[in-house]
């Protein structure tokens, strides 16, 4: 008789081992369909088409230069550009300038700086999308003659894109007669060192 007790408690030592390593490996599946499951819905899982459209490219997006649309642009104040008299309800139209690849001010002539910007203005003022289309390589030789001048420790902080634009604004206005941008934006901003 006593080596039946030593049998039937082996057999439930042994049967709950077995039980332990169920419910672990259950445990374990179901982490691993839970952290699937996740990893789907952040990254696999297909976006709504709003969520697509903001985070493509503004400039891929942009029309080809001819009047395009309005877009609704952020208010002046809020990216640093002069206010010229636009609420944040009112649309500007966007002119996109293409990605300018420019030589910083640097002694060892090896920092680069590739800059994609964006003009807006009054999308009722045809004649002003006309004119900058056509003073558009006087516009690029301007940003350049400027981007070409500065240092990357000049244009790196946000104050320094807020005066980057500020200037580029005011100099693009003093070239136009048929009206004035309300801002510019920079759209893409990557320099190389």
């Amino acid at each position: 008789m006593p080596e039946d007790n030593e049998n039937t408690e082996q057999r439930v030592v042994k049967k709950s081992s077995k039980l332990k390593f169920i419910i672990i490996g259950l445990i374990v599946i179901l982490l691993l369909v839970v952290i699937l499951f996740v990893v789907y819905m952040l990254v696999l899982a297909p976006k709504p088409a709003a969520d697509q459209t903001a985070q493509q490219n503004p400039v891929a997006q942009a029309p080809a230069p001819a009047p395009a649309p309005a877009v609704q642009a952020p208010s002046p104040a809020m990216v640093g550009g002069m206010d010229m008299g636009v609420s944040n309800a009112e649309m500007g139209q966007i002119y996109p300038i293409p990605t300018l690849n420019v030589n910083l001010a640097d002694p060892t002539g090896i920092t680069y700086l590739a800059i994609t910007l964006a003009l807006e203005f009054d999308p009722k003022n045809a004649d002003l999308y006309a004119e900058v289309e056509s003073k558009m390589p006087r516009i690029n030789d301007m940003i350049i003659t400027v981007l070409s001048s500065k240092a990357y420790e000049e244009i790196s902080t946000s104050q320094g894109k807020i005066n980057l634009k500020n200037e580029f604004l005011r100099r693009i206005n003093s070239m136009l007669a048929k009206g004035r941008l309300y801002n510019v934006y920079i759209t893409g901003f990557t320099v190389q060192r």
